[in-house]
């Protein structure tokens, strides 16, 4: 008798470890996915080139930002639309390949490549070229992190347009809201019109409002500030405070 009731144990036992074993454990834990992508949507009542910190048009606008990313790789696209006027500065298409090299926990490199197409009276009007935008960042903290972005435009087809940008910001980031502080310097390293100016931004966002499981939205306020230009006929001395409303696809 005791050696009948001994074999029930030792099946029951060996019931209750088959039930915790890993193979019945990964049927129920969901593997990552291979990619994301995200689509931002956003209207402004100024036209506004975030790389660039400066505005570009006084009517209202309508942009379109796209990212795909993979485990080495990434994708993003930038589409603007100048509402009223079909023919501003506000028209134009960013398309770039990128890779981030995570140097620690804290400091990251990304650099892209790609093409930036202006699009005031087709899909590629002259001036459109290869570009270079890279961006390293600094995480100081959870809710704070500092960038810097350098943007090189057109290297290939028309190098005697070249421009260098710089641009600075410190990102402050909780819960929903998001402040940016940055400032902008269109140097003249490399450019051959001698053009420059000096700009400054500040946004204020209330972002991450959740209207379903793969949709949010948010709202904020821009104000900029062209402190200094050498060529107010390429690169006017427009100030002002715009609105934005956004929504968050993914």
């Amino acid at each position: 008798m005791k050696r009948i009731l001994l074999v029930f144990l030792l099946l029951a036992l060996f019931n209750d470890v088959n039930s915790f074993s890993p193979g019945d454990s990964t049927k129920s834990v969901k593997k990552e996915p291979r990619s994301k992508s995200a689509l931002t949507v956003r209207t402004h009542n100024a036209g506004y080139f975030a790389f660039t910190t400066r505005i570009i048009s006084t009517n209202p606008a309508l942009d379109f930002f796209y990212t795909y990313d993979r485990k080495k790789w990434g994708f993003m696209s930038f589409k603007a639309f100048d509402l009223y006027d079909h023919t501003t500065s506000n028209n134009f298409m960013l398309m770039m390949f990128r890779k981030t090299f995570r140097l620690n926990d804290r400091l990251t490199i990304t650099p892209h490549v790609g093409t930036i197409l202006e699009q005031t009276n087709s899909f590629a009007d002259k001036g459109s070229d290869i570009s270079s935008i890279i961006i390293t960042s600094y995480k100081i903290s959870n809710s704070l992190t500092i960038d810097h972005t350098a943007i090189l435009g057109n290297l290939v087809i028309e190098p005697m347009s070249r421009d260098w940008f710089n641009r600075l910001r410190f990102l402050y980031s909780k819960k929903h809201l998001d402040v940016t502080l940055q400032a902008c310097h269109n140097n003249k390293v490399i450019d051959h019109d001698n053009s420059e100016y000096f700009s400054t931004g500040l946004h204020v966002f209330y972002n991450r409002v959740k209207i379903s499981n793969h949709v949010s939205m948010g709202a904020g306020a821009t104000g900029l500030l062209m402190a200094y230009s050498n060529t107010p006929s390429e690169y006017p001395k427009t100030n002002g405070v715009f609105f934005s409303l956004l929504a968050y696809i993914h």
